[in-house]
């Protein structure tokens, strides 16, 4: 699990009442605060995980430091709002490695190794630990952080879906290849700088492993310059209407090309199972489950998704900043648990996965969106989509719909 800054300004915050926190106005009181750090009730999984941590925070002047203090001041009062507590509190960093006393909760399940997603847990008495999900966006109106960011073909558990993720590998291997022999024929990379091109096989060419390195600093397919640029194959500017990297995002750009087909056909194919999966590991519908069969003697464990709200603004007309924080937003697994109850006793038809054709018309990027249905309620909001980079897998990405959200604030439930 990758390090956060905005877990560990979290941590930092929890070191304050929600009285002291409500008084954070302006940049020199965000500052004061991190200078101050995140004291000894934070735990971490080992020395060496801690320094890289605390290395976030070295730096107070740099403006996104500001805004990751503002956001875990935000999931700091909306932690101490959901456990209806202003007592000390403990808080272990998961990190890559648990720290010793949590590790219990740590659970590996589903293909995951972070099934148990909690990227902080807090505890007053250390009898009832609550595990905290934590995203963050700037205001109310930004769109929702993603909830998921796993590779498309992960989230297919099962061995009934081998065939179908080794038809989709080798269905993108053979795409991008096909792109590699396009560029050649358009001279955007010329032929003699693949050694042995017409000898090649589509792996090869699609992972690049004995390109010329010196000429080439990425796979082909990556690459984002091209021939005849005065930088060669490794300018930066994609945007050039005849770099390889803009050649590739307009081929992606066309969502009836092949490779987004064979997504729609595998999702078409998986249909009911993977929404299930899906439902699972974005919502842990499981997790309570999984640590009950651990028969944990006298410890209580509690999950939450939350998103910490705010950022700071440091301009010509504001150069002393204004701080923003905004109320974070809590959606404990008790609650989603019961909206999801209330679904299955209302919706009798399956959950299903389609696409959803209109978001996907107006998007010019490399992305194609779902919807995660159930009778006419939408449930989550998901996306296919590749990160700066072509040879790792495309990742699926997932958010709350509107409707489920509205549901989960209205239903009583949890």
């Amino acid at each position: 699990m990758a390090y956060e800054a905005s877990e560990v300004m979290t941590a930092t915050a929890l070191r304050y009442t929600t009285t002291q926190l409500k008084k954070v106005k302006d940049v020199q009181q965000l500052k004061d605060i991190l200078k101050r750090g995140v004291g000894k009730n934070v735990k971490f999984g080992n020395s060496s995980i801690q320094i890289g941590f605390l290395d976030t925070m070295k730096d107070v002047e740099k403006e996104k430091t500001l805004d990751d203090m503002a956001v875990g001041i935000s999931a700091a009062r909306a932690i101490r709002k959901y456990m209806n507590t202003e007592a000390p509190l403990t808080v272990y960093m998961t990190g890559n490695v648990w720290p010793k006393e949590v590790q219990d909760f740590q659970v590996s399940a589903y293909g995951f190794k972070d099934y148990n997603s909690s990227d902080i847990v807090v505890t007053k008495d250390k009898k009832t630990f609550y595990g905290i999900s934590l995203k963050k966006k700037k205001d109310v109106k930004a769109q929702d952080p993603t909830l998921i960011n796993k590779a498309f073909s992960s989230v297919f558990d099962g061995p009934e879906y081998d065939k179908l993720k080794e038809k989709l590998i080798k269905t993108r291997v053979d795409y991008y290849a096909g792109l590699v022999k396009e560029a050649v024929q358009k001279k955007i990379i010329l032929k003699k700088d693949i050694k042995n091109f017409d000898n090649l096989d589509n792996q090869e060419l699609f992972e690049a492993k004995n390109r010329d390195k010196k000429q080439f600093d990425r796979a082909y397919i990556d690459t984002k310059g091209y021939a005849t640029h005065d930088d060669g194959y490794k300018s930066s500017n994609t945007t050039d209407p005849k770099s390889m990297r803009y050649f590739v995002n307009q081929k992606l750009a066309d969502k009836k090309n092949k490779l987004w087909k064979s997504f729609e056909k595998m999702i078409n194919e998986g249909a009911e199972g993977l929404a299930l999966n899906l439902i699972n590991i974005i919502l842990k519908v499981n997790l309570f489950k999984k640590l009950d069969d651990k028969k944990l003697i006298g410890k209580k464990f509690d999950f939450s998704l939350m998103t910490g709200i705010g950022d700071v603004k440091i301009n010509a007309a504001n150069p002393k900043g204004i701080v923003h924080i905004g109320e974070g937003r809590v959606y404990p697994l008790k609650t989603t648990l019961c909206g999801l109850t209330r679904i299955e006793n209302k919706y009798k038809k399956e959950y299903k996965v389609i696409q959803n054709v209109e978001a996907t018309k107006k998007s010019s990027a490399a992305k194609i969106f779902f919807t995660l249905t159930k009778g006419n309620l939408n449930i989550l909001d998901l996306e296919i989509r590749y990160k700066g980079s072509f040879t790792p897998r495309p990742q699926f990405q997932g958010t709350l719909t509107k409707e489920f959200k509205k549901l989960l604030d209205t239903e009583t439930c949890g």
